[in-house]
């Protein structure tokens, strides 16, 4: 992390670095991850803690973390790129995550648009 700028992490208050530190008290590493198989686990961990991130895989391969699969908002795709960030070994994140979206399909759209116009007696487009 950039030291002249302000994290822009914002899990209720808490720092990528306290939890972090969480998660390595819970794991009896307080010196942090000693090597890459260690670095997917705390990350693992701590994106447990991170509402939302459930569906996010981590590979970790000469100190670059590529994280993949879906996060709910842009936030937790942020979120977790900064948590990697805060590892000290770390020294490259690639964040894949997309963002999986709950909006409805054009399909789906034109569907619900058809029903309604078959109701109120018009004619199906």
């Amino acid at each position: 992390m950039n030291p002249g700028v302000a994290p822009i992490f914002d899990f209720a208050g808490i720092t990528p670095q306290a939890l972090l530190a969480t998660v390595a008290l819970r794991r009896g590493q307080p010196t942090g991850p000693a090597n890459e198989q260690d670095v997917e686990d705390f990350v693992y961990d701590a994106l447990e803690l991170l509402p939302g991130a459930n569906d996010v895989e981590v590979r970790c391969e000469n100190g670059r973390v590529t994280l993949a699969g879906s996060a709910p908002h842009k936030r937790v795709k942020r979120d977790a790129g900064e948590i990697v960030w805060a590892i000290p070994s770390v020294n490259d994140v690639q964040n894949n995550i997309t963002i999986a979206t709950r909006r409805r399909s054009r399909s789906q759209a034109r569907e619900a648009e058809t029903g309604s116009a078959s109701t109120s007696g018009r004619k199906p487009a």
